[in-house]
């Protein structure tokens, strides 16, 4: 394990709406790699002005592979003088995904054998042919641990760092459940906003939360 020299400010950032966040009435979107809707792009800008404000400077950025988080990533970026940030993206933030319920609405799949079953099994039930709530923990917290906080380089960095992820509601609630280590039944109730900060910080005594659904920056949208 390496020696930790510094402190890591995490800040998890919901992308801005998407197309599929616009149809609540189905299950999964039509589109996976659902792109940014107009709103969502404001979103984002606001996002980076905040951060601007705050005087927030990233370090390294981690986004997912999928076009909404990209690109809330670029936008944010922009407009908060972050323009030139090592960034990586990686499958291992992406969405949980369940193929067969795309396209499909809510009460046509959410059948009561399938809540009666995801009731039972929690997190560990894998709903048709998608992902379980405990198979996207374990990718997600591989991609924090491996890259972030057992990084030999990033430990060993003699100065505080900031550092973005910008990913998914589903994947960041599934996260944060494994983190926090509260009761899987708040996987489904935590509310994350599009582009809302959740913010914890990681130094040589663990993790600590800072705070958690900021999305106070959305009030100056009309």
């Amino acid at each position: 394990m390496p020696l930790h020299k510094n402190e890591r400010n995490l800040y998890f950032i919901r992308h801005g709406e998407s197309e599929s966040n616009i149809l609540p009435e189905f299950a999964a979107g039509h589109n996976y790699d659902a792109p940014l809707t107009k709103l969502g792009e404001k979103q984002a800008k606001a996002l980076g002005e905040r951060l601007k404000e705050e005087k927030i400077q990233f370090d390294f950025v981690f986004t997912s592979q999928l076009v909404r988080a990209t690109k809330t990533a670029k936008i944010m970026l922009k407009h908060s003088n972050n323009n030139i940030v090592p960034t990586k993206n990686s499958e291992k933030l992406n969405e949980l995904e369940i193929p067969n319920w795309r396209g499909k609405k809510r009460r046509k799949v959410l059948t009561a054998d399938v809540e009666a079953s995801w009731g039972k099994n929690g997190k560990f039930y894998s709903p048709g042919d998608g992902e379980s709530e405990y198979e996207v923990q374990k990718r997600f917290s591989s991609l924090i641990d491996e890259e972030i906080i057992f990084n030999d380089k990033i430990s060993k960095i003699n100065s505080n760092l900031n550092i973005a992820i910008v990913a998914h509601g589903n994947a960041f609630r599934c996260y944060f459940q494994y983190l926090l280590e509260f009761d899987q039944s708040f996987i489904k109730k935590l509310q994350i906003d599009n582009t809302s900060i959740s913010e914890f910080r990681f130094d040589p005594n663990g993790w600590n939360l800072i705070r958690l659904n900021d999305s106070s920056h959305l009030k100056k949208i009309s």
